[in-house]
């Protein structure tokens, strides 16, 4: 069985060696860049939430040099290059932020977690800020391959059972994993997008890599703004 810990976070996503696994996360960091420039306004700020190794950052230095970009990542080394500041915790920001985003993280956060950390978005955000998250599609016939691609890479046994992951390719509800941070056992980005919901509005609603129906893609990603405040302006 292969360590996933020893293995870069790059050979996982854009560089595996599953062809089909290499085409969508290269997709995936595409459209991340793509949407977070449209979005972006001229000298603009950007949070990278989960920034991971910069990738999408340092790529939207290279087509938006005006712009202003700011990584938060607890847990992966810090890369030094001068583009890129770095801080601890959203919430030291208010009403600064034109663009925060969060690609592929939000399905390892705690309920608790996930909702400090739109609250916190929200609160750094500008008015007729963005938000942009994307999110791994873990139902529907997109499943099957997904743990098949998994066992493949790194070995061992799949985190389902086979009642589990039947459920999970009928798109019902299977229990989430004990450590969401090693799994993605159980993430279904419908209970996401009724989180999101809560806090922001979801004005945008993209899935990748093919046109075609969520259950044989493999990402979504939702574009949100935030909610008016009742008695303002």
């Amino acid at each position: 069985m292969k360590d996933s810990a020893a293995i870069s976070y790059d050979q996982q996503t854009v560089d595996a060696p599953n062809p089909l696994a290499r085409f969508s996360h290269r997709t995936r960091a595409r459209r991340s860049v793509a949407l977070t420039k449209q979005y972006l306004p001229t000298n603009g700020t950007v949070v990278d939430f989960g920034a991971g190794t910069c990738r999408q950052l340092l790529s939207l230095a290279e087509e938006r040099p005006d712009a202003n970009l700011i990584a938060l990542e607890p847990y992966m080394e810090h890369i030094h290059d001068s583009r890129v500041a770095y801080i601890d915790r959203l919430s030291t920001l208010h009403e600064t932020i034109d663009v925060v985003t969060a690609f592929e993280t939000c399905e390892h956060l705690s309920d608790d977690d996930l909702r400090t950390f739109l609250t916190d978005a929200h609160a750094a955000l500008t008015e007729g800020g963005t938000l942009i998250i994307s999110v791994p599609i873990m139902i529907g016939t997109a499943l099957l391959p997904k743990e098949l691609s998994r066992i493949a890479s790194f070995g061992g046994r799949s985190d389902y059972s086979l009642a589990e992951l039947v459920r999970g390719i009928c798109a019902l509800s299977v229990a989430r994993a004990p450590d969401r941070g090693t799994s993605h056992k159980g993430f279904d980005f419908r209970c996401l997008r009724r989180k999101i919901a809560e806090v922001f509005v979801v004005e945008r609603e993209l899935l990748s890599p093919v046109p075609l129906p969520w259950w044989i893609n493999s990402q979504i990603f939702f574009v949100c703004r935030k909610k008016r405040e009742t008695g303002r302006g």
